[in-house]
């Protein structure tokens, strides 16, 4: 394992404490209404140090982008590798993305595709081939759950595993979506609590690509 030189490792620092303070405006101010000056201050650096790390905003964003897609990528193979049981790690998965959501909602949006990526500049570009490529791999280790899933005969084999992930996204994140912004209403109309209505539909979601049993 090579080792991290210090010049590296300063370099990392001041890239977490630059993200770190841009994350808190992000949460507190919203993206667009945050400008570089305001991070500077935020993180205690010159505007002129500031830009030695990052060119621009867009750069801070897809920084922090990667990130949460990297640490969801890592949740969701937790989640998968948790249980030998399919459907106990299908559970598990569902649960594990829907944390995340509460927890890194505008990285959510990102790897669902609900939000637009800058590409301004080259190096932007760059952020955005990286979050791609961790959402292609996010993609293709569901794709793989889905064919062990076939293999143990609880999913239909019929299904094509790189739609059935894309149509999962979609019908996950609509719900996810909904329960956010109508959690009242689920409560009042249907008698659910956010958590039981999510559940609830990962489970319409599970008989929808499982076999049915006699």
């Amino acid at each position: 394992m090579i080792e991290m030189s210090k010049k590296q490792a300063l370099t990392e620092f001041h890239r977490g404490s630059i993200l770190a303070a841009a994350e808190r405006l992000f949460a507190e101010k919203g993206t667009e209404k945050t400008t570089m000056d305001d991070i500077a201050r935020e993180a205690e650096y010159s505007k002129a140090t500031l830009y030695v790390y990052f060119q621009s905003k867009e750069e801070i964003i897809n920084a922090i982008l990667l990130s949460g897609m990297v640490l969801l990528k890592k949740k969701i193979h937790e989640a998968i590798e948790s249980h030998s049981d399919w459907y106990q790690a299908y559970d598990a998965v569902c649960r594990a993305i829907v944390r995340f959501y509460d927890e890194n909602p505008t990285a959510y949006d990102a790897a669902t595709g609900a939000m637009p990526l800058s590409q301004a500049s080259d190096e932007a570009k760059k952020g955005v081939a990286d979050i791609q490529r961790v959402n292609g791999e996010i993609n293709e280790e569901l794709a793989a759950f889905l064919v062990r899933g076939a293999a143990e005969g609880a999913v239909r084999s019929q299904l094509p595993p790189m739609e059935t992930v894309l149509l999962f996204w979609s019908a996950l994140s609509g719900m996810v979506h909904t329960a956010e912004l109508r959690e009242e209403y689920i409560g009042t109309a249907i008698g659910l609590s956010r958590e039981e209505f999510l559940q609830h539909g990962s489970q319409l979601l599970l008989a929808a690509i499982t076999k049915v049993n006699a």
